[in-house]
């Protein structure tokens, strides 16, 4: 009998039931339909994230093995395909893998990042003055997806007035990778509308790149700091710089919307820890040392990264072969290993399928950042955000609420599967504090 390792089409936005089945009965199971494995519990899961060699993110490696399996005739529509593949600081393993994350981990330290934080306020108040005297918002489409994009696309100096393309470059490419059942295999009008978007992408940082390289003014964006920046004492070349550009732009923004539509979703549906996080937001002392400490919403927003984890699971294959939970996985063998089933697994998580904001970070170990070498580079930002939104959210706005009219199987999932939020979520709201702005 065949097993599905996907959660089935109408329990997208609900999988957790799902995994709980899956964790118990079939915790690493062989999927022989789509030729991948299923991955359900935490430690398995820790496990793979950690072992790079034997489960590799280099998905050319994957190719070169796949080419040694086939015959020629194969082989050489591979070979063409081998040419679209841009290593990528996801798609890569050590040594490689090391060099590109030291290019630009200096951009998303929690120092560097922490100086974004006026500007974020900034841009999340004048959102929510958009809002605010309606006294009804979209949260995906007022907030939760333009903030990051504006966030992002300032980051790389690029217009943020471009937003609608980058919008819909992010749906059509990650929807050609995903759809409501799986993403494998990737079917041909996948495969054409995924090299159309990325060759689309291409030409808009080509013509950004070029202008900066004959800009006479200095720059300190990303995008110039890349062209300055060396590995191995060259230059990046340009396919590298365009993989994290393109990488930023979508990561940088995809995962931070879920977040803060997940976040404001599990409150509203907790109303009990939603009134926690009031009181004690309104009783808060701020510290001197520290004006920017707001442990509760720190606390709230882990809690949400485990119990609605943005990203539910990652691509992994078997560089060789290799045992894991008493399974044997061939070399060359892919995996799919569920994020959000192991951020609910009950070995790890007392009480794992309820929303606890106050949930101490030494028993909230979760994995939505992923773990080891791959561990999300754009994690501080994508929390700062998140801290963000909330506190002006709370400060700002009273009686956050769906509307009457709401109905939780109207929601939409967005881009499938391997990720966790929605495309809308109407709120109703009334103003507490109007924006108080410095003279």
């Amino acid at each position: 009998m065949w097993m599905n390792i996907f959660p089935p089409p109408d329990q997208i936005l609900n999988p957790f039931p799902f995994y709980a089945q899956m964790r118990k009965s079939n915790p690493i199971v062989y999927d022989d339909k789509n030729k991948v494995w299923g991955i359900f519990r935490y430690e398995d899961i820790q496990s793979v994230l950690t072992n790079y060699r034997h489960f590799s993110s280099d998905f050319q490696k994957l190719i070169n093995i796949e080419q040694a399996q086939m015959n020629q005739h194969i082989q050489n529509k591979k070979e063409q395909e081998r040419e679209s593949v841009r290593p990528s600081i996801l798609t890569s393993d050590p040594p490689y893998h090391n060099k590109l994350r030291s290019v630009i981990s200096s951009a998303f330290t929690s120092t560097t990042i922490g100086r974004l934080r006026p500007r974020i306020e900034e841009i999340s108040h004048d959102m929510i003055d958009n809002v605010i005297e309606r006294g009804s918002m979209d949260l995906i489409n007022d907030l939760a997806y333009p903030l990051p994009v504006t966030v992002i696309a300032e980051l790389l100096g690029i217009p943020s007035d471009d937003q609608d393309a980058f919008k819909r470059w992010a749906d059509e490419l990650i929807g050609s990778t995903t759809s409501s059942n799986s993403n494998l295999p990737i079917d041909k009008r996948s495969e054409q509308i995924f090299k159309r978007v990325q060759t689309e992408m291409d030409s808009y940082f080509i013509n950004i790149i070029e202008k900066r390289k004959v800009d006479k003014v200095p720059r300190n964006d990303l995008i110039s700091n890349l062209l300055k920046a060396e590995m191995d004492g060259n230059k990046l070349t340009e396919d590298e710089i365009l993989a994290f550009c393109s990488l930023l732009l979508l990561a940088g923004h995809v995962t931070t919307v879920n977040l803060i539509g997940n976040m404001i979703r599990s409150l509203i549906d907790n109303p009990n820890q939603l009134e926690k996080l009031l009181v004690h937001h309104n009783g808060h002392m701020i510290s001197k040392d520290n004006p920017n400490d707001y442990p509760l919403i720190s606390s709230a927003i882990d809690e949400t990264l485990r119990y609605r984890s943005p990203v539910q699971a990652l691509i992994r294959f078997a560089a060789e072969d290799v045992v894991i939970g008493e399974q044997r996985i061939e070399r060359g063998q892919r995996l799919i290993i569920w994020i959000g089933s192991a951020n609910r697994d009950e070995s790890i998580f007392d009480d794992a399928e309820k929303f606890y904001i106050n949930r101490s970070f030494s028993k909230n170990a979760h994995l939505a950042f992923g773990y080891g070498i791959h561990y999300c580079l754009g994690s501080a930002l994508a929390s700062l955000e998140a801290q963000v939104v909330l506190k002006v959210i709370l400060d700002r706005l009273k009686n956050i609420k769906y509307p009457e009219d709401y109905k939780e199987e109207s929601l939409s999932p967005l881009y499938g599967t391997f990720f966790h939020g929605v495309k809308s979520l109407p709120l109703t709201f009334k103003p507490a504090k109007m924006r108080l702005r410095s003279k």
